[in-house]
């Protein structure tokens, strides 16, 4: 199987979707997080949430160190969401995989809006943001998870650009990352960078799983990603922006792809920077309505 893809419509809909394909090759993800846990009853908080969930193997709970460690095909952007519904901050650490080690990791937290985001952006809502997670399993296979929030319903482009440039949002970041010198298409043929559409349902949500054989972490570190204004057509229409873009439009938020720390691999429980505890950090961001962080 070259690639797989899963898109995730509602919170409702998750008990519902087939995570990974039967036909893939690798254990896994394994994700740590961090889970403000202070008591036994926490833990039981925890259990509830994660027994039977569709997609997790096994999982493992630390009240002392207040971790917990998930494995399963369950992408770590669903099992975040599941972890929240204990009413507990929960922040992600790390991701690796089930057995041996992964090649590496990466993401992208895409909250550089431009000026012209407002027709994409939910009556009433907040400004949209989302992040993106890039797991390289093994040397062949990459697993990207995509989580977009406060979006228009309906289809956006996605895809990995050239440039990590984003001084100027979207506009300086370059054409899409395309080394193999191809035409724009669908996410099997088309640019390296090309991500296909990820779904938006009413409640401005919107998830996309995928399992590719073509992206390599180690190539995208330092670019970027750009989720556009309207939907990729995939190179399939007859004008110029279809065969450039597939028609997708403007990029209305985008972010810059950096390495990020493999399960056990990031300890830190203060900021550097500010000085506030993990779970004052967690809480800032949630309050700006980056709940999936």
């Amino acid at each position: 199987m070259a690639f797989s893809t899963t898109l995730l419509n509602s919170y409702e809909e998750m008990d519902q979707v087939v995570l990974v394909s039967a036909t893939s090759q690798y254990p896994g993800p394994k994700t740590e997080f961090a889970v403000e846990m202070t008591c036994e009853s926490c833990v039981g908080d925890v259990i509830n949430v994660l027994d039977g969930a569709e997609g997790i193997k096994k999982y493992d709970i630390d009240l002392k160190e207040q971790r917990v460690v998930v494995e399963g095909s369950a992408p770590p952007s669903i099992v975040s969401r599941l972890l929240k519904n204990t009413g507990k901050t929960v922040i992600v650490r790390g991701s690796g995989v089930a057995q041996g080690a992964h090649s590496g990791a990466a993401v992208c937290i895409l909250d550089i809006n431009q000026d012209n985001h407002a027709s994409t952006t939910l009556p009433g809502s907040k400004k949209p943001y989302g992040l993106v997670r890039f797991l390289q399993v093994n040397q062949e296979t990459c697993v990207v998870d995509v989580t977009v929030q406060n979006l228009t319903p309906g289809e956006h482009g996605i895809h990995v650009h050239e440039l990590g440039d984003t001084s100027g949002g979207a506009t300086t970041t370059g054409p899409h990352f395309n080394p193999t010198d191809v035409p724009h298409g669908d996410h099997e043929t088309g640019h390296v960078g090309d991500l296909g559409n990820i779904a938006v349902d009413e409640k401005g949500w919107g998830d996309l799983v995928l399992e590719s054989k073509r992206i390599k972490v180690w190539d995208i570190i330092g670019r970027s990603v750009v989720v556009a204004e309207k939907r990729d057509d995939l190179g399939k229409g007859s004008t110029t922006a279809s065969k450039e873009d597939g028609g997708s439009g403007k990029g209305i938020i985008c972010g810059i792809i950096a390495r990020s720390a493999g399960v056990f691999e990031n300890a830190k429980k203060i900021c550097d920077c500010s000085g506030a505890t993990l779970w004052e950090e967690a809480r800032l961001k949630d309050s700006k309505g980056n709940d999936f962080y």
